[in-house]
């Protein structure tokens, strides 16, 4: 629960940088300084704001980390109105560019409330975590019902005093 809370809180913070006006100054310079930027969430920031200056996308694949380049893409196709973006990722080392891409999609879905971006997620259990997030952060409680790990399911929607 910890590590999704910090998880969606560090996505918050890259999501409301990106919309805040920064100071004009040359486009390399900036991309460099998002480069070196040794925090996740700003360099995440940095670099959606800087792809999303220069209207290309592909800008947040010059991030050395996979957990940059695919919250970068997603923040983009958010912006752009343009979820089919997040087919532009790459495999990365060990890890099929399939997941990234279903991470993609998961982030979107979430920012939207779009359920329909959770169907057809290759990533095994990732569109089950889908619903779930959704409904975890204030989606139809229905859609627990198009979970199919049983042990997933069994805590969507519970009441937290069923917890206790």
């Amino acid at each position: 629960m910890y590590r999704r809370t910090v998880w969606f809180a560090a996505l918050l913070v890259a999501s409301i940088a990106i919309l805040l006006p920064g100071p004009p100054s040359e486009a390399a310079s900036d991309l460099e300084a998002c480069l070196a930027e040794p925090m996740p969430p700003k360099q995440i920031a940095c670099l959606s704001k800087a792809a999303i200056a220069a209207g290309d996308p592909a800008t947040c694949l010059r991030a050395d980390h996979l957990s940059v380049r695919w919250p970068c893409v997603a923040l983009f196709a958010d912006h752009a109105d343009d979820p089919a973006l997040c087919r532009i990722l790459p495999a990365d080392e060990d890890v099929p560019a399939s997941v990234s891409r279903d991470l993609c999609r998961v982030h979107l879905a979430v920012s939207r409330r779009d359920p329909v971006l959770c169907e057809g997620l290759t990533t095994p259990n990732l569109g089950d975590g889908c619903y779930y997030q959704l409904v975890e952060t204030g989606g139809d409680p229905a859609l627990c019902e198009r979970i199919a790990n049983p042990d997933v399911k069994s805590v969507c929607a519970l009441d937290p005093e069923q917890l206790q």
